[in-house]
């Protein structure tokens, strides 16, 4: 259901109708060098510089697919195309206030219509607060200092996420009640779970995990407190100081799952432990 994997497939199938003719020409020549002639071998060398730029488009392909690029409908082997969504889907919708409400009951409402826009509201605010919970237990987001405007690499980029000390193994909790969107590796972040809330307007992302939960994969619905995964130390996190990198974003459309704005996880949380 990807657009761009169709594209990479079609590049592969190409290239190998590109290398046929070669192939036969050079087996040819092997059997016979007799054969072997300047007008064949200009034909296979301009051949091989098309297949050279059919294989840089299938690596761009590749990339692009996965940062998020080329999806259609839902993300995962679970789709839900037959489940009919809400109408509107602004800030304020009731479609909006409905979904905070059922995942307030540790229930999960069918996808939205993607929200258009990465602006941050008092209303998403609220409904984040009351969407989300500390993902370790036995943590008090009081007693925390927010790092998200750390600088990192070096000080080429903000870190915009919260990191939680905790011993490898820890198990971390979904957040929020939705469905993940994408389990990923980056040389980064390690084993990461990119995951959407309830309401569909929030990316959830854990980083550096040591483990999965079992049977967890693209498309899972996830109820708020429900073991996703362990804590670990995967990616360019320090093995002596294993860690949770949780991040949380403002979506326009969570099918791109590494796309939205930044929003310090800290004051969220704690809002999330009053109510």
């Amino acid at each position: 259901h990807n657009h761009v994997f169709l594209l990479k497939m079609a590049l592969f199938v190409g290239l190998v109708g590109l290398e046929v003719w070669p192939m036969r020409v050079l087996l040819r020549w092997r059997r016979d060098p007799a054969a072997a002639n300047a007008r064949d071998a200009g034909r296979i060398e301009v051949i091989s510089y098309m297949e050279c730029a059919v294989v840089v488009a299938m690596v761009l392909a590749a990339v692009s697919m996965a940062r998020g690029a080329g999806a259609v409908g839902t993300v995962g082997a679970t789709r839900d195309a037959a489940v009919p969504t809400s109408a509107g889907g602004g800030a304020g919708s009731a479609a909006h206030r409905d979904s905070a409400a059922v995942a307030a009951g540790g229930e999960v409402m069918a996808p939205v219509q993607p929200s258009g826009s990465e602006t941050v509201t008092p209303d998403d605010i609220a409904l984040l607060t009351h969407e989300i919970a500390m993902p370790l237990a036995g943590v008090d987001p009081g007693v925390l200092h927010s790092n998200f405007d750390e600088r990192r690499g070096g000080g080429t980029r903000r870190h915009e996420a919260l990191d939680l000390m905790s011993p490898r193994g820890t198990p971390i909790r979904s957040a929020a009640s939705g469905r993940v969107l994408k389990l990923f590796r980056s040389t980064n972040g390690g084993l990461m779970i990119y995951a959407a809330d309830s309401s569909e307007r929030f990316i959830l992302m854990y980083a550096h995990l040591d483990a999965y939960a079992p049977g967890l994969k693209d498309g899972s619905r996830v109820t708020r407190g429900e073991v996703i995964g362990t804590v670990g130390s995967t990616g360019n996190a320090l093995a002596s100081a294993p860690h949770l990198h949780f991040a949380v974003a403002r979506s326009a459309d969570v099918r791109r799952w590494s796309k939205g704005r930044p929003i310090d996880p800290l004051p969220v949380l704690r809002g999330s432990v009053g109510r």
